[in-house]
């Protein structure tokens, strides 16, 4: 993989981070800072701290060391100006939308999103006051008719969860920088190590921790990196006026010193401390999913019980080409496929004996569910016809189980479909 932007390779740098070995007094690990806050040593340093002027934690509400050592991993992971740690994917695109949105806003977004995502846009926001206009991701210019002097930010998935869309991200980062708009990709299902800061040329992106980050999904968190692209100190129409002296960094200043101060989704610092853990074997176990994910998208397309499968990987995928070069030449470890109807989903379902029936995606063991019934259950018909989900599909999350295995299970419950 290419080197970042400090010059060490991304997997060089998900082991060691920003500090050296003695940078925690010796320890390899960042310790756990299991405390709420934090003393100074007179009223002058407690001033400079909370004005930003001096690097030093507050409060764990706003920063706590163990947080902070994670964001400043991710953030030259990803060769960010920097990043925001908070305490689920769902509050790091919600706090990151509501930091450049207000009623009377409007927003462009992809009606290819995971359903909470979909959920926020469509009735949350709107509750707030703010319009969401959605546009076919793989048509940025039809988006054009939609941008209005109120709009504020384009939203899009990298890879669609679960209709795998993938949208052409240098065209719609053209459209954003004709409008003067910022880009916000969740890039969840590519993980900081897929993600490339060029390719993509996303303005804020968000990762969800309990999705690969930390590993066994033993936890939850999220992520809000501001890559540096957008000029937010030189904009007007986002709320930043406050925050002007941050500069480039107005972003974050006012995501960190408003938003969260007043909502308080802090990410708690065991949870922080085990995503830092398992970002030093992340980098491995994504190779093996990948791998994984390619193998059985192949088994399953050559099923005659299967009638589709959606995976960027294969070939014959309308995005196959673009995804290849936008992520890295690595397709991800998410896929669905459809078979006859509903019941020929849950014979699948209920016949898998490796295969866990969860509700979750990038565990290290390999995870199916039925969507419809599931994850967008609240959905009407037409909504879920939006967002591509189906009465006949089924997403798959590849683990780092032996292949093998993996394709056993598979066979053996498609055949039982």
């Amino acid at each position: 993989m290419a080197a970042n932007r400090q010059g060490r390779h991304i997997e060089t740098t998900l082991v060691h981070g920003v500090a050296a070995a003695g940078g925690y007094g010796g320890a390899t690990l960042p310790p756990v800072t299991l405390s709420a806050a934090f003393e100074h040593a007179s009223a002058e340093a407690m001033e400079a701290a909370f004005a930003g002027d001096e690097e030093a934690p507050v409060y764990s509400r706003l920063q706590n060391p163990t947080v902070e050592a994670l964001e400043r991993r991710i953030s030259e992971a990803c060769g960010a100006a920097g990043t925001v740690a908070v305490a689920s994917g769902m509050t790091a695109i919600s706090l990151g939308l509501l930091t450049v949105l207000q009623a009377g806003s409007e927003i462009v977004a992809s009606p290819y999103l995971f359903g909470g995502t979909y959920t926020l846009l469509d009735r949350v926001l709107g509750e707030l006051g703010i319009t969401v206009r959605f546009a076919d991701p793989r048509e940025p210019a039809q988006a054009e008719a939609l941008i209005g002097a109120r709009t504020r930010a384009v939203f899009l998935e990298a890879i669609a969860n679960p209709a795998m869309v993938v949208p052409d991200f240098r065209a719609w980062s053209r459209l954003c920088d004709a409008h003067g708009l910022p880009l916000l990709l969740d890039a969840t299902l590519l993980t900081p190590y897929l993600y490339d800061r060029e390719a993509l040329r996303a303005d804020v992106v968000f990762f969800s921790t309990s999705k690969f980050l930390a590993g066994p999904a033993s936890t939850i968190g999220g992520l809000i990196v501001d890559t540096g692209r957008f000029p937010w100190h030189e904009r007007e129409g986002f709320g930043l006026d406050d925050f002007r002296r941050a500069g480039q960094g107005a972003y974050l200043a006012k995501l960190r010193k408003r938003q969260m101060a007043a909502v308080g989704p802090c990410l708690s610092p065991m949870n922080a401390f085990l995503v830092l853990t398992g970002l030093e074997t992340l980098p491995l176990r994504l190779e093996r999913q990948c791998e994984n994910a390619r193998a059985a998208a192949s088994v399953l397309r050559e099923h005659p019980r299967v009638e589709t499968v959606l995976f960027p990987g294969l070939p014959d995928h309308p995005a196959h080409a673009l995804s290849q070069a936008q992520f890295k030449g690595r397709f991800g470890s998410v896929l669905s496929f459809t078979l006859a109807d509903k019941g020929a989903c849950f014979r699948f379902l209920n016949a898998c004996r490796l295969i866990g029936r969860v509700t979750n995606l990038g565990d290290t063991r390999t995870l199916a569910l039925h969507p419809a019934s599931t994850i967008y259950a609240t959905f009407w018909k037409h909504e879920q016809e939006q967002v591509g989900v189906t009465e006949n599909m089924i997403r798959l999350s590849l683990g780092i189980e032996h292949p093998t295995d993996i394709l056993d299970d598979l066979q053996r419950a498609l055949d039982a479909a």
